[in-house]
């Protein structure tokens, strides 16, 4: 069975542009909460490894949330592929109704 439950990892380019993509997502009860943190990265871009210090955004939602918290993304991040990505979650009850009961 699939879960309707979600945990979103969303990057972002500085700390300001972290806090500015939470807030909103939280303010538009598209996300039930999150947890901003930094660190170290490497990766592919333009035919080169680009190290790079990123934001990520670790919040809990609604599978049915997903296409909104794609576009609110994009409107607010700077790069040209930021990363939106979806895992389906299980946990305990209490946990669970907090998150449906924060999100619209």
């Amino acid at each position: 069975m699939k879960s309707e439950y979600c945990r979103v990892r969303i990057s972002a380019t500085t700390q300001d542009e972290a806090n500015k993509i939470s807030k909103t997502l939280v303010e538009k009860k598209l996300v039930a909460g999150t947890m901003i943190y930094s660190g170290n990265c490497h990766y592919w871009w333009d035919s080169e490894v680009v190290e790079k210090v990123y934001w990520n955004i670790g919040a809990f939602s609604l599978m049915k949330n997903k296409d909104r918290i794609i576009e609110e993304v994009r409107k607010l991040h700077s790069d040209k592929c930021p990363i939106v990505a979806f895992n389906e979650i299980d946990g305990n009850d209490n946990f669970l109704e907090w998150i449906e009961d924060s999100v619209e």
